[in-house]
C-alpha cells in the first residue's frame, strides 16, 4: 500500500494553514530580495567618491571623501570664514569661477593632499 505524500496530507487537512505558510514564505522572499538590492546599492556607493558640485559645503566634502574639514578648508582659503558655505559662495567671495575652484579641489583630493 502506497503512503500519501506528506504535503498532500497537509493540503487535505490544513489548507488555510498551508496557504498562510506559502504567503509568509513569499513575503519573506520579497523582503529578502529587496534587502539584498538595497545592500548592494549602498555598499557600492560607500566606495565611490562623489564628483564635486557647486552646492556642496566643506563639511559635506570632508565627510564624503573621509578627510578632516580643516584640511579641505586650508586648500580653499581661510578656514574661519568657510563655516557652512557652499563652494559656489566661496568662489563668489574669492572672485573666481566656481569651476576653477572645483577643478583645483578635485585635483588636490585626487592626489590625496589634505
Amino acid at each position: 500500500m502506497k503512503r500519501p505524500a506528506p504535503l498532500r496530507i497537509l493540503w487535505d487537512h490544513h489548507k488555510p494553514t498551508l496557504a498562510l505558510l506559502a504567503l509568509a514564505l513569499a513575503v519573506a522572499l520579497f523582503f529578502a530580495a529587496r534587502f539584498m538590492v538595497h545592500w548592494v546599492y549602498w555598499h557600492d556607493q560607500r566606495s565611490a567618491r562623489p564628483d564635486l558640485e557647486p552646492w556642496m559645503t566643506v563639511g559635506f566634502i570632508a565627510h564624503a571623501w573621509h578627510k578632516p574639514p580643516e584640511s579641505i578648508a586650508l586648500l580653499i582659503g581661510d578656514p574661519d570664514k568657510l563655516h557652512r558655505k557652499s563652494l559656489e559662495d566661496i568662489a563668489r567671495d574669492q572672485g573666481r569661477p566656481v569651476e576653477d575652484l572645483i577643478a583645483e579641489l578635485t585635483a588636490a583630493l585626487s592626489k590625496g593632499r589634505p
